[in-house]
């Protein structure tokens, strides 16, 4: 729980830094430069793929290890498969500097001015590439609340320096070098606290790489890669597309534009995470229609959440963009209906791709998703050509409209001995029909009026919410999702006011035939 509090304290401090941060780069540093800045970020992200998911899977490793022997104090194996992730990481190395050239020399030349910071970025990571594995090795001995205190401690410090240098018109070299200490802050503090909090896991000398051992441990590390592959095709090609078809300066109002939906809608992907274990436990005593009955309330609460998010970003979205950062960087209605209905799409289809996973699907999935990656940034490319920014954000729902949908409710289907009908049906429960009603309305008051100040705002969010919660919640609890808040709803009863529970009937089986 510490480390899920320090977490959260952790995002919170980056939406509020974030909102000012913001405005402040786009007054010192300019919109170009700044475009330039969006688009360099999400180019260093593909290199983080060059691990092969070796990093990525030190923290299972660890967790198994620890484990088995009942503590890290008694994992004798566990400095030899440090030791081994080590070996493997320092081989890889070659390969990172040799990718981190490549993309350093194919900048564009209208992009010149991002070539010197991004070389700073990028050598810093091939500089630091080794050191991932400290936080992941935290991670994987349950040093959670130490951690993310860490992240947040080398975020504050970076920022703080970043904040310092761009008062003294460093323009992107400030962001540069303010990454660059925030990377290597934590370096010296995570060894110290391994050393001192888990003594002996820390391996004395690297032991020689073991050939049997390395080619299943990438081969583990494969579908990793993969996964990540996907998610990086799907949320980190939007705006190197965009600032290479229409440049620089165009990536910052559509960014801007989709910054409130982005945050709003990224607590629909914690809550899936946060659900994951519970599934997991769910998955190992009981059939697949429990299952499915679990993922269908699951499905509709996200639902119900997603088009609050919709219902609300609509009406508001003006004028937190224009409070935020001026009026000049708001891409207009269209633009926000499109970044919207994708981010509702993707997550329906997030909600069928865990279903998918937790029926055992795993490698199905992972191939997925990668198709679905590759067909959105095709469509990207191809739509962001034809309608820019619009076309950008509509292309990020065509590779889960065109590949995942279908195919996950496809294998769902099979799996449940159902069809697409009768799967949609139990996943919504009557929610669709109520949410275009509250959508229509809620476009045609965006339409035609937009909050003037923060008073208005937040009037206006509270109404728009109380109206969406008012017309969802008699179908909320009468649908599968209601046989969880039910009893939940009971026992908040009976904390606060003394009243009996009273008897509460068994969730009832959600059946798609």
């Amino acid at each position: 729980m510490g480390g899920l509090a320090v977490l959260y304290g952790y995002q919170g401090l980056l939406i509020l830094t974030g909102l000012w941060l913001t405005p402040f780069y786009l007054a010192r540093i300019g919109q170009h430069d700044y475009g330039l800045w969006l688009m360099g970020t999400q180019l260093l992200t593909y290199l983080t793929l060059t691990d092969f998911g070796v990093v990525a899977l030190l923290p299972i490793e660890t967790a198994y290890a620890t484990g088995r022997a009942g503590g890290a104090d008694k994992a004798a194996d566990l400095p030899e498969i440090i030791g081994q992730t080590v070996r493997i990481v320092m081989y890889q190395l070659p390969i990172v500097l040799i990718v981190a050239l490549a993309m350093w020399l194919s900048i564009p030349a209208g992009w010149q001015g991002l070539k010197g910071p991004l070389g700073v970025v990028l050598l810093t990571f091939v500089v630091g590439f080794p050191l991932r594995i400290l936080p992941a090795l935290l991670q994987g001995l349950q040093d959670l609340t130490f951690a993310n205190g860490l992240q947040t401690f080398a975020w504050a410090l970076g920022t703080g320096s970043t904040v310092l240098m761009v008062l003294a018109n460093w323009s992107l070299y400030a962001l540069a070098l303010g990454w660059l200490i925030s990377q290597f802050a934590l370096a010296p503090i995570a060894i110290y606290r391994l050393m001192t909090r888990f003594p002996g896991v820390l391996p004395r000398k690297l032991p020689p790489l073991a050939w049997n051992a390395a080619r299943t441990q990438l081969g583990k590390g494969f579908w990793i890669s993969v996964a990540q592959v996907a998610q990086l095709l799907t949320t980190a090609t939007d705006l190197l597309i965009l600032g290479r078809v229409l440049g620089p300066a165009a990536v910052v109002p559509y960014s801007c534009t989709g910054k409130l939906p982005g945050v709003l809608g990224n607590q629909a992907t914690i809550l899936m995470h946060t659900a994951g274990p519970a599934i997991c436990e769910l998955r190992t005593g009981e059939t697949r229609q429990r299952v499915f009955q679990a993922m269908a309330a699951l499905s509709q609460g996200l639902l119900t959440f997603s088009g609050l998010v919709f219902c609300v970003v609509l009406v508001v979205n003006h004028w937190f963009v224009n409070w935020w950062v001026t009026a000049r960087q708001y891409g207009g209605l269209p633009l926000t209906v499109v970044i919207l209905l994708t981010m509702l799409i993707r997550h329906f289809t997030m909600t069928t791709g865990y279903i998918v996973f937790f029926f055992g699907h795993q490698r199905r999935i992972s191939l997925t998703n990668l198709a679905d990656g590759l067909v959105t940034a095709g469509c990207c490319f191809v739509l962001t050509a034809f309608w820019g920014g619009i076309g950008t954000a509509a292309g990020l729902g065509a590779g889960a409209v065109l590949v995942s949908l279908p195919l996950n409710l496809h294998r769902i289907a099979l799996d449940t001995e159902s069809n697409w009908f009768e799967l949609l049906r139990a996943m919504s429960s009557g929610w669709f029909s109520r949410f275009v009603l509250l959508a229509a309305a809620a476009a045609f008051v965006a339409s035609r009026w937009s909050p003037k100040n923060l008073f208005e705002g937040a009037a206006a969010s509270v109404c728009v919410a109380a109206i969406y919660s008012l017309v969802m919640l008699p179908n909320i609890l009468h649908s599968t999702l209601g046989n969880y808040i039910r009893p939940l709803a009971s026992a908040f009863r009976e904390k606060f006011t003394g009243l009996p529970q009273g008897s509460q009937p068994e969730p009832e089986q959600t059946s798609v035939r």
